[in-house]
């Protein structure tokens, strides 16, 4: 016959256990997801430089939602949508070619289906010619992909 105080504590035993072992999985696979989201993010941002720097500005609408917004600047205003955005970046088309860059200390922020990434793009024209600019760029999940619902730019006076 089995002793009841016993059964009891084996049942609390064998409960806690579990429960440790779901809480570390579930806050393994919450870490590995959020490690895969800057991952994603940091690989978006990179592709769209990348395009951007070989006079693809167009990049950024690709990886833009359509409600995007944008400031930087040279404008007077914030661009309001994917429309205002295109109509910034299609004239410049094919006319910036900058050989070396970097981003400086990104940071990526994920708060739900937000994610906020923080840098310092240093630009090298040739050894004696670097800039500096800051961005704040941010992404939105939607469905299966994340994209840009804000992106702010400001060139750097610090040297």
């Amino acid at each position: 016959m089995i002793d009841k105080a016993k059964f009891i504590q084996f049942v609390f035993l064998l409960s806690f256990f579990v429960g440790c072992s779901y809480n570390n999985s579930t806050n393994q696979d919450s870490a590995f997801r959020e490690d895969s989201i800057k991952s994603l993010i940091l690989s978006k941002e990179n592709t769209t430089l990348k395009r951007w720097y070989n006079g693809d500005p167009i990049g950024f609408i690709d990886n833009s939602w359509e409600d995007v917004t944008y400031f930087d600047p040279s404008l007077k205003n914030r661009a309001d949508s994917i429309n205002a955005f295109r109509k910034i970046l299609t004239p410049i088309i094919g006319q910036i070619h900058i050989p070396v860059h970097k981003l400086d200390k990104p940071l990526v922020r994920i708060y739900g289906d937000i994610a906020i990434l923080t840098f310092t793009d240093v630009i090298t024209f040739d050894e004696n010619n670097t800039g500096r600019w800051h961005a704040t760029e941010i992404y939105q999940h939607r469905g299966n992909d994340w994209k840009l619902i804000h992106s702010h730019w400001t060139e750097s006076k610090a040297k």
